[in-house]
Formats: C-alpha cells, sequence, structure tokens
C-alpha cells in the first residue's frame, strides 16, 4: 500500500512504514553515485599521493655486507608470486655519503653481491615505488565501502522503524483484545 492510499482503513503506522521504505529506496539509488565520487576522489587522492611520493624516492646500488636470513612471513613479489623473504645489511654511498641498512634481497643474494636500495628525498633508506595500481584498489575499496554504510544504514532504519511500529501495533492490538475478551464463564448477563 502506498502512503498516500486515501482508504481510512490505512493505519497511520502503515503509511509511516511505506514512506520510511520509499525513503530507503532513493537513499539505496541515490548511493551509488555517491560511492562512485567517494571511490574517484580517493583514487585520485592516492594517485597523487603515490606520484609524489615515488617522484622523490631514488635507487642506488649497495653491497651487501651481511648473511642474508629469512624473515618469517613469506611475501607476495611485483609479479604476484609469493615467495620467502630475505634481508641482509647493505652498505651504499651516494652524493658523497656512506650508509647501512638492513633491506630485502633476493633469496640466492649472498654478501659481496649488488643489492638495490631504494633512498627518500633526505638520503635515508626507504620502502620502494608503490605501483599507481594501488590507487585503483584504494579508490575501488573506498566505494564499496561508502556504498556498504549507506546501504547497511539504511537496512537498519527500515528495520528498526518496522521494529518499533510492529511493537507498538501489538500492545495497542494486546489493549483491545483485552477490552472485548472475558474469562470463560463470566460473561455479561
Amino acid at each position: 500500500m502506498q502512503p498516500w492510499n486515501p482508504s481510512p482503513l490505512m493505519r497511520v503506522s502503515d503509511r509511516v512504514e511505506g514512506f520510511v521504505r520509499i525513503l530507503a529506496v532513493l537513499v539505496l539509488l541515490i548511493a551509488v553515485p555517491t560511492a562512485a565520487a567517494a571511490g574517484t576522489a580517493a583514487y585520485s587522492s592516492a594517485s597523487e599521493r603515490i606520484h609524489t611520493e615515488n617522484a622523490t624516492k631514488i635507487v642506488v646500488t649497495g653491497t651487501i655486507i651481511g648473511t642474508p636470513a629469512r624473515v618469517s612471513a613469506p611475501v607476495a613479489d611485483r609479479n604476484g608470486t609469493v615467495r620467502d623473504h630475505f634481508e641482509a645489511q647493505v652498505s651504499w654511498t651516494h652524493d658523497g655519503k656512506s650508509g647501512t641498512a638492513i633491506v630485502g634481497v633476493p633469496d640466492l643474494a649472498a654478501p659481496g653481491q649488488p643489492a638495490p636500495v631504494w633512498l627518500g628525498p633526505d638520503g635515508t633508506p626507504t620502502t620502494p615505488p608503490e605501483r599507481s595500481s594501488a590507487a585503483a584498489v584504494h579508490g575501488i575499496g573506498v566505494g564499496i565501502a561508502v556504498l556498504l554504510e549507506i546501504w547497511c544504514g539504511a537496512t537498519a532504519v527500515v528495520w528498526s522503524t518496522m521494529w518499533a511500529l510492529n511493537h507498538r501495533r501489538h500492545i495497542r492490538l494486546d489493549r483491545e483484545w483485552r477490552q472485548f475478551s472475558h474469562p470463560t464463564g463470566q460473561g455479561s448477563q
């Protein structure tokens, strides 16, 4: 039944419930472009951040000076293959400054071999450049999260409204039933 139905048999609670359901459907429909806009904004922001961070990083070739050690957790390489992760102490010289740090190295690396070291703008070791596809993953994640939050919120409002109205209807029905109900054998004479 529509909330604007002129029938005198339609209760106010039925009209409110119908109106809340219509509003919920509108919110669900509006949620799609809202989530898309949030995802696009998150993608743009992440893409700009990744581009800025990657532009400040440089790679230098260092020399492995320590024995590579296996780190407990396997990691995925750039191709998505999961491998054991090894780290070793590496020394390097860049712009007349020397440094050492523990960095990730290939699994077959040995002391004395070259190893790439990524440096930040201040010359300290940093993580390798982030892939630009990470921005797309971030944007999609934000869009889906916003969509699910709005849909769950709308569903919760509809459910709680229906529960409250049904609870009110049951209380009213019980009250009316007690007015017309008489214990057996004690009816009016």
